[in-house]
């Protein structure tokens, strides 16, 4: 159990106040000085009044003691010991460490170990506006007009800092792939609240597995997820229902594959799965994944949700 809980039961801020509270130079400095002291191995934490003020940049105790009485009741917490960060404090300081909310950095193309599923040929990424986006270097991708686009995954700043080109590719699968997963699971995974899902079908999709002149898109169908508070939402191509689901894995495993759904490898094999639209109205789709003569297949229903799986095999052609 993570031990940064509540703010003692304090009465919630509304936005307002709790922007006000946070727009002085010392109250932010008082949050990033107990950050600085948290470990998260030890049981408290807390830092006593004189270790705080000494660790920030100020010299009046008073005008101090001011600003951290303003903040203690929801960002922070008074213990026995001292001072700590409450859980809103966290999210806070947790925030500006990440970057999020303090840079936008940029990364010109850099190429990284992959090739691209359609063709072959390598890959490269860019980041910029907390997104990671992966792009064929020879053909027009799966969304030709953004610019050969295999996909385009958000990662924070933080993402990128001591690692190269490679490293950033599988941090922005890895961090992108498993928020995903908390959406496919109806969690939202900025602020925890209930997710509306829902697959939508392109009617006029071209079949024949290039890019529909509809759609701009080789997916006939498309997934989105919406955070009912926060409003986060995300979209995917429908194979990305069933990339994480027990059977999937099993079936994988079973013939002596190990699927991640969280890696390059794994995000590449749901790149080849084959999708065939069942229904427009309702939209429904099947997603059939192969290993061999071996097939299992999936139905994804209007929800968005995995509806049935049948596995089978083919004759040898």
């Amino acid at each position: 159990m993570t031990r940064d809980r509540g703010g003692g039961g304090a009465a919630p801020l509304s936005p307002d106040d709790a922007f006000t509270l946070l727009g002085n130079e010392t109250r932010i400095a008082i949050l990033r000085a107990l950050w600085d002291a948290y470990d998260p191995h030890e049981a408290d934490g807390s830092v006593s009044f004189s270790d705080l003020f000494d660790r920030v940049d100020v010299d009046d105790s008073g005008n101090f003691n001011y600003h951290l009485g303003r903040l203690t009741g929801h960002f922070v917490r008074r213990t026995a010991d001292g001072y700590r960060l409450a859980a809103p404090g966290f999210r806070v300081v947790r925030a500006v460490v990440a970057g999020g909310v303090t840079g936008d950095p940029t990364v010109g193309p850099s190429p990284v170990d992959a090739d691209c599923p359609l063709c072959g040929s390598p890959v490269e990424i860019t980041h910029e506006d907390g997104t990671t986006w992966a792009r064929c270097t020879a053909c027009e991708g799966y969304w030709p007009r953004r610019g050969g686009e295999i996909f385009g995954f958000s990662l924070p700043p933080a993402g990128l800092r001591g690692r190269d080109a490679d490293g950033v590719l599988d941090a922005t699968i890895a961090y992108s792939i498993h928020r995903f997963e908390a959406m496919c699971d109806g969690v939202c995974p900025e602020c925890g609240s209930a997710v509306d899902s829902s697959l939508a079908v392109c009617a006029d999709h071209d079949a024949d597995g290039s890019v529909c002149d509809a759609c701009d898109s080789r997916f006939a169908a498309v997934l989105t997820f919406a955070c009912t508070a926060c409003k986060f939402d995300w979209r995917s191509p429908s194979y990305a229902a069933v990339s994480h689901h027990p059977a999937l894995v099993a079936f994988y495993f079973d013939r002596g594959v190990e699927h991640v759904p969280a890696t390059w490898d794994g995000l590449r094999r749901g790149l080849d799965w084959h999708e065939e639209v069942l229904t427009t109205d309702p939209p429904a789709v099947r997603v059939t994944a192969a290993h061999g003569r071996d097939r299992l297949a999936f139905v994804v229903d209007a929800a968005g949700s995995v509806a049935s799986v049948t596995e089978r095999s083919v004759s040898q052609q």
